[in-house]
Parts: C-alpha cells; structure tokens; sequence
C-alpha cells in the first residue's frame, strides 16, 4: 500500500481534492493553524477558511480551544474503523431486507413487460441520417433542438435539414433552437439561413458555441421524445464524405440527459448576430456569463487580478468598505505601476477605515450605494449581487453567488466609461474630514443677550466658541474671531447688537443612523452656506456651500471646526 492508496480511500469516504490535501498536510505536520496551512499549502485565505470548516462538519479534524484555534485531525484508524462499520451495517440490513424484498420484487415483475421498452437503432451513412432528421422536424409539435459543427451546418444545409424547419415551424408555432459553430467557412449560409428565419417570423433562435473540433457529436431532439445522435467516422472528414454513423434512441431518461447537456451549452453560447458581426468586423466578442459557485468565481476574479497591468477600478457599498480593508484582497496584486482606485458612499460610519484604505489605493466617496462591480484594465467586468443581511460577513471583500463576468467589450467598455465618468465626480478621501471625539461648546448664549454680554461670558470662562441657544435648544454656534471680524467691520455696537444679530454657524443634529448625507442634504434644502455638524452629541465637521455646488448629493470639503 502507498500513499495514493491513502489518497483513493480518502475520495471514497467523501473528501474533495482540497480536502484531502488539507488532511494529508495535517496528518504530516501536527497541530496547525489555518493561515499557516493556507500559507505552505498556497491556498487562499477563503478556500483554505471553508475547507477547514467543511472538514471539521465531516468529522475529519478536530479544533483546539487555544487561541487562535489551531487544527488536528481525527486519527486515521478511527476513520477506517467507522467506514468498516458502517459498510457492515448496511450488509446487514441488506440481508434483513432480502426475503422481504424478492417477496416484493416477484408481486411487481410480471407486469414490467406491458411497460413501454426504451428502443434505438443504428443508422449507417449520411443520407440516411440527414433523411431521418427531416422526418423527425417535420413530425415536431413542441420543440426541437439541434447542436451541430461547423462542417455538420454546411453538410444539413445542403442536404435541405434547415428548409425543413419552415413548415411546422409556421403551421405549428414549433420552438426551434440551434446551436452551432459559425466560422468564415459557413458565415455565409449561416447569414441566409438568419435572413431567412427573420423574414418567415418564426420561432427559430439560433446561438454560437466553439465546439474547437470537426468531430464533436452532433444530435437533435424532437418534443423530448426520440432524439439522434450523430458524428463522422474515421480520422478524415469532408463536406461530401458520406460514412457518418446515427444512433436513434427514444430512451427518456437519455433524452433527458441530453437535453440537459444542450441547455447548458445554450447558456454559453452567444447570439449569432453577434459572432456574425464580430467575423465581418474582426472585433471578438469576449465570453460573457454568471458564475453559480462562488469558489469557481473566487478563482475566475484571482486569475484576471493575477494577470492586471495598467488598472483596477471597484465601486462597491459602504458597508463593504470595513470588510475590504480587513481582507484587502487587492494588496498582492497591486504590482509596480498598477493603480487601484475604489469608490464607495463614505459617511461617519466607515470613514476611518477609508482613511486606512488611502494609504495603500485612490479612495473617493461617491453617493452610490447600490453598485458593486469591478472592471480590471477595461477589458474584464465583474458584478456581484448585494448580500442579505446575514451573509454580510464575506472574507473576500466580495459576495461571489451567481457572479457576473464579461469580457465582451461592448459591455466592458461602456461600464468602463461609466465607472470613470462616476470617478471624475467622485469626493477625493482627504476633503473629508471626521472629528468624532471633538466636544460642543461648553458655554452657552441666547439668542436674545447682547454681544457686549456673550464677550464678558467668554473672556471669564476662557473659551474661544460659544453655543448659541433659543428658548434653551442649542441652533448653532460661534467662534471669537467670527464675533469680533462682525462687529469691527460692520461697526456695530456690542451693547446693542443681540446674539441673534451675528452671523453664527447653524448645527445640523444627526442620529446614530444617519450619516453625512443627510446633513449635506438638509444643508441644500434650507439654502445653508455653511453648517456644524453633531452626531450622538459630537461636533464631527463642518460642510461648506462650495461641497454642495461641487456635486449633488456627495458630501465635499469637510472643514475641521475650532476648538
């Protein structure tokens, strides 16, 4: 016995190839931690993460209660023993249950031959089969599909398969969906055969695949009831060889197989208008789909990093901002002349961890919240879906079910534009400022007592601001320097001149749940110049009126109040 022996067992029992990598690496090494694993293993931090968890809710390791928690794995023996145990469990059943089962099986045999028998049969040469593939389309009442080749489109063609199709396809609304290779060879036929279908108005919808081979099967499969599938025999194939080999099936379950094969490939195929355009423009058109598995996505977003040269551009939630910085999966990849610029709706709540973020990448605030997406180098696009509420922690930085990738460029390019346009009206990070821990005024004023009053307040109290008040509300405040350049260049008399009377900064009172936003648009609602802004009792920043002239709804240069 070897190693590998090890390796097959352990695939037996249900352990992936990652899996049993982690164990192996365990079993070798002793009691470890996940990132050190990760590290020899050259795993990602993620993947490395869920292996560990799906191992230890197998019951193949164990965790320590040391921190951080640290791994061993459940000995080999044990393992093997309760394998052997339960596989004699199950042979044991099994002869419990025989007597009772044949008794059964003898009551349910004899009517298996009124059933309906699954029926095939071989059909030799191409005539033939082209021959039963009309029959068949033109026999169709549902739906038939048909997946053929390159070589396979121009030898149907001739052949009159496609002209088939007009009939019940007009007299009997008959869906038709045909996949197939277009390439310079048969663009062309593939131009009439569209023009053709378009002119009749049926329903006929035609997708590009590349099948990379002259010799992959072709078939078609008519109301999911009979299908045939086909292919050239030998090493050598023309239009006009004529030894290709059918095989005619009516089984269900194959169909069923089959068909599902075909709606899997439709989902990768693309629109043969658009392989049209791009062999008539030289233009390609990229691959363009939605990855279901988020560690298939994990790996498709690593390897387009891996291979960035001149620019990564996300835009993402505010509350993925914190999330990205503890992951910053952008770090290893940000090479020597490659810019990474992130946007995000920046408010009290997630601005220090932005000022952290700036350190390292071009951070600017925008007023979307709804949007994340990546675009690498203007050629690569990724969208992720917003996560629920609960699967908000995501380690990555990005919530990877059911992502989007394109590669086309008339989709790349125009969201490219887009994200750079939303950048050029972005917030650079250092125009906002937050000063959370910064006190109010201890002092405070009515708006009713006189100036000559409030300066005698301050010079005994020894503060420079005041807290100005109406009917014991606090509504704004007020610096000495704004006092004094007041009375001197306007010449007023301090004993005459009322609080209410100055020109004071107004406050904005914020709740725990609202962030800058609201003050800037409260600002722009009541024609404000200039603002303080107060959050859970705070004074955290100033707005002025030149931020709210610079861009709708974005907070712009956040002045630090005095003290």
């Amino acid at each position: 016995m070897s190693e590998k022996d090890i390796t097959k067992f352990l695939q037996v029992i249900g352990l992936s190839k990652r899996e049993i990598q982690v164990y192996m690496f365990l079993a070798k090494s002793g009691v470890q931690s996940t990132s050190f694993v990760a590290k020899r293993l050259k795993m990602e931090r993620v993947q490395a993460y869920r292996t560990f968890k799906k191992l230890q809710e197998k019951g193949f390791i164990e965790a320590t209660l040391e921190r951080p928690t640290r791994f061993t794995i459940v000995p080999f023996e044990r393992l093997l023993d309760a394998f052997i145990n339960s596989k004699k469990s199950e042979v044991a059943r099994l002869n419990e249950q025989k007597e009772s089962l044949m008794s059964t099986w003898q009551v349910i045999s004899a009517p298996e031959s009124t059933y309906p028998v699954a029926k095939f049969s071989v059909i030799n040469g191409k005539k033939k089969i082209h021959k039963k593939m009309q029959s068949m389309i033109e026999e169709s009442v549902k739906e038939v599909l048909i997946l053929t080749t390159s070589l396979g489109l121009i030898q149907e063609d001739i052949a009159g398969v496609f002209d088939a199709i007009m009939y019940p396809a007009q007299k009997c609304n008959v869906k038709f969906q045909i996949i197939t290779d277009v390439s310079e060879d048969n663009l062309k036929i593939m131009e009439r055969i569209s023009k053709n279908f378009s002119f009749a108005n049926v329903d006929v919808k035609c997708r590009h695949l590349d099948l990379n081979s002259r010799f992959f099967p072709r078939f078609l499969i008519k109301d999911e009831e009979e299908s045939i599938l086909y292919a050239p025999v030998g090493t050598k194939t023309s239009v006009l060889k004529l030894e290709d080999q059918g095989l005619w099936i009516n089984d269900r379950m194959f169909i069923s197989i089959l068909k599902a094969f075909f709606v899997r490939m439709w989902q990768s195929a693309v629109e043969v208008t658009r392989r049209i355009d791009e062999l008539k423009s030289g233009i390609p058109i990229g691959e363009t789909v939605v990855i279901n598995d988020p560690e298939e996505a994990w790996a498709k977003v690593t390897k387009v990093l891996e291979t960035a040269k001149k620019d990564i551009v996300f835009i993402t939630s505010s509350q993925s901002i914190n999330t990205l910085l503890e992951s910053d999966p952008f770090c290893k990849y940000c090479k020597k002349g490659l810019k990474c610029r992130i946007m995000a709706s920046i408010d009290l709540d997630n601005l220090e961890t932005a000022q952290k973020l700036s350190a390292h990448y071009e951070i600017k605030h925008v007023p979307i919240s709804y949007l994340t997406m990546m675009v690498v180098d203007d050629k690569h696009l990724f969208m992720f879906k917003k996560p629920s509420l609960s699967e908000m922690a995501n380690e990555s930085g990005f919530y990877l079910v059911d992502t989007f990738y394109s590669n086309d460029p008339s989709s790349t390019e125009r969201v490219s534009e887009m994200l750079n346009d939303i950048w050029k009206r972005g917030v650079e990070i250092s125009e906002i400022s937050s000063q959370a821990g910064m006190k109010m005024p201890s002092v405070e004023a009515s708006t009713g007592q006189t100036v000559a009053k409030l300066v005698n307040t301050m010079l005994e109290k020894g503060v420079t601001s005041i807290l100005v008040t109406e009917n014991q509300k606090p509504i704004g405040m007020i610096s000495d320097k704004d006092i004094l350049k007041e009375i001197v260049e306007n010449q007023k008399d301090p004993k005459k001149t009322r609080v209410k009377d100055l020109t004071y900064t107004p406050l904005i009172m914020l709740d725990s749940t609202e962030s800058i936003i609201h003050a800037l648009k409260a600002m722009r609602e009541k024609g404000m110049k200039r603002v303080a802004v107060v959050k859970n009792g705070q004074l955290v920043g100033m707005l002025t009126e030149d931020l709210a002239r610079k861009q709708a709804g974005v907070p712009v240069k956040t002045r630090v109040p005095r003290k």
